[in-house]
Parts: structure tokens; sequence; C-alpha cells
């Protein structure tokens, strides 16, 4: 039972939290909404067993912007609390009582692979990936949430026993669960990205059934890959990171190689173009944006995503190999390292998408129109002789 006050002492001093509603029930606990000056979501179950703690290890271990952050954890009567940012309203929430556009879930669950990816490189699988465990705040910010079936990709939890697996039957109560979970086999990072296919199909399914005019074949394309029955045919994060489903967002790169070079100060922002280089300087950072005609600045997994044809022979919905963004090409220099524009996060995209907007205006093309050729991006740029 949560009590409908909490006092604690927190950085030397008492506070006094007061519960309001409940905001969900997981698998091995509760989730109630508190306040103190600032709002918080506690989670609470009980201290019989390893759950609480491993969750609580786990989670603090964790840092990315796009999941959810631990605020303090304690224990009291015999239960585990754990309290985060608060956030009020869950996807699932959002596409049930809102009119939501496809591209902002192209904005949502790009920032959702941002997470797997980070996920990944840290060796950790969620394994309960759903609706109900992405929260979304009013500025499109997306976090995943509730690691209490997450595990380690070297001690694999299984929430199924291959001696009792889920039968036929009840398997429409797990349908976001992967074949090889459902199965009580050793699941992998890839056991995710089936949960986020099933996730995207249904929350595109709904827009798209709303706005039919939104429908394109990247949707499907996107989600038959990540929903592969066999673990091994289905994409990687990385892989999936580049789908052209993702393009939209990337729609103000533009060709700059042909313009004149210039020099802008924009405030605390120093912006050089130097041919196919954007050099950016503020007080706490330098990076350089290279347009996707500079061939001579190379990243190896974009080379060999666009030179891959079919990622896998297991792959039942691969024909002519992973469609790969028209944008793949761009990339950014950081620290002296190379790294593709679809890497980064999607607040780091939205600074940069405000920067290069902001200078466009200041471009101009080093010959008038005259004939004209396709670019990088497949704008039609025109010029003199």
């Amino acid at each position: 039972n949560f009590p409908n006050e909490i006092e604690l002492e927190i950085n030397n001093s008492n506070k006094l939290l007061k519960k309001r509603n409940q905001l969900g029930k997981g698998t091995y606990g509760h989730v109630y909404h508190y306040t103190e000056r600032i709002e918080m979501a506690i989670k609470g179950q009980s201290l019989d067993g390893q759950c609480f703690e491993e969750e609580l290890e786990l989670c603090q271990k964790l840092s990315h912007p796009n999941i959810i952050h631990v605020l303090f954890s304690f224990k009291m009567n015999k239960s585990g609390y754990i309290a985060f940012e608060y956030f009020p309203r869950t996807l699932f929430s959002i596409l049930n009582e809102e009119k939501i556009c496809l591209r902002d879930l192209k904005i949502i669950f790009k920032q959702l692979l941002d997470a797997l990816l980070y996920l990944e490189g840290e060796g950790v699988i969620h394994n309960d990936i759903k609706l109900d465990n992405v929260v979304v705040d009013s500025d499109l910010n997306a976090k995943l949430i509730d690691f209490g079936l997450a595990c380690y990709v070297n001690r694999p939890r299984r929430i199924f026993s291959p001696q009792n697996p889920v039968s036929e039957e009840r398997k429409n109560l797990f349908p976001y669960f992967s074949p090889e979970v459902l199965k009580g086999l050793d699941q992998g990072f890839k056991s995710d990205i089936y949960s986020w296919g099933f996730m995207l199909r249904n929350a595109a399914s709904g827009i798209l059934f709303i706005n039919p005019g939104d429908f394109h074949t990247d949707v499907t394309d996107i989600c038959d890959h990540a929903l592969q029955v066999d673990l091994d045919a289905r994409p990687s994060v990385d892989e999936l990171i580049f789908h052209p489903f993702f393009d939209e967002i990337y729609e103000f790169l533009f060709c700059f190689n042909d313009y004149e070079d210039i020099k802008i100060t924009s405030g605390d922002i120093y912006i050089e173009k130097i041919g196919s280089k954007i050099f950016l300087k503020g007080n706490e950072f330098e990076i350089a944006l290279y347009c996707g005609c500079d061939y001579e600045k190379t990243d190896e997994s974009v080379t060999r995503l666009l030179n891959m044809g079919i990622h896998s022979e297991k792959c039942t919905v691969c024909r002519t190999g992973l469609r790969v963004s028209k944008y793949a090409r761009f990339k950014f220099e950081l620290g002296g390292e190379i790294f593709p524009l679809h890497l980064f996060k999607m607040k780091e995209l939205k600074w940069i998408k405000d920067y290069l907007l902001g200078i466009r205006n200041h471009f101009v093309l080093k010959r008038k129109p005259f004939y004209t050729l396709n670019c990088c991006c497949n704008y039609k740029l025109g010029f003199y002789e």
C-alpha cells in the first residue's frame, strides 16, 4: 500500500511527498504520482527477492536523454521505492486521446531507436517495450520507462520457460513480445526491435486510419523488417536508424557544396562554410557538418549499409536490399572523429536544423541558373556553365 504522504530527508532537507493518483501497474510493482514542489513518479515494490535491487542498480547506471531518470530511492515498511522524473502522458494515452500526425510519430520512434542503440552499447535488453512504457511531453520528447523486466544480454532473463511457453490461445495477451521470448528461448537486442516494430505498426495504423493521406510504403517496409519471426532476420538498431521512414526528419538538409563560401557570426556562434563543410563553433563546442556530396570523409557503417544489399538471407521481405535514407551520407566531425548525422539525438538534430535554416538565406549559388541536375539529396539545382 502506498502511503498518502511520505516524509523523507533528501539532500539534507526534509521533504513531504503527497500522493496524487496512480499512474500504472507493472509486473513487479505499482507507480503513483507524488508532488513536493516538483512532480515525480514513484514506483513501489516488495523487497522479497532481488527485483527491486536489480531494477534500481540498472536504472541508476543508465544515463540517456530518452531513458527515464532516477531522482532518488528509499525503503519503507518492507517495500522499496524508486522516484523517477514525472511525465503526465504515455504514448498509449496520447494515441487514444489526441490526433497525432505521422511526422510526430517519426520523431518519437527515432528517439526510441536512439535509446535502444544506447542500451545495446550498455549490454542491456529492455524486454518490455510497449505503448504504456513510453512517456512523451508536449515537445515530443520521449523516454523509455519501466525496466522491471530488463536484463543484461550476457545474463538473459527468460520471462517464459521453454517447458512452459505461451500457448497459442494466450499469445494475444502478449502481442508485443517477440516469438523467441514467448517460446522461452534466449532473447537478444533484436527482441526489443520486434517489440518496437509491433508498437510502431499499431501506432501508425491508428494514425493512417484517421489520415489515409499520410500512408506510404515506408511504414509497411520498416515494420515488416522489424517484425520478422526469425531473430537473425531482423535488422539491427543502427540499420533501422538509416531507414527512409525517418527522412522527413532530415528534410532541412540541403546540398551546400555548390554555394559560395561564407563566414557568419550569430550571437556567440561562429559559422563558416568552406567547400563541402560547415564549421560551427561556440563557447563550449566545435563541430563540422559535411555535405552528402563529400566523399573524402566517410563512415564505414554508412558505406557498409549503402553497399550491403540484402541484410539477411533469412529476411522474408528483402527483395533488392534494405532501403537506406537519401540523407545517409551527411556526417559530422566531433573530436576528430567522423559520425553519420543520423546518430545525432533529436535534441542535437533540432539544434543543427535551427542553425542551418537560420543561415540558409545567406547562401548564394556560385553560378546562375541555366540547366538542372540532381544533387546528393535529389533536389533540383540549376547552374550556368
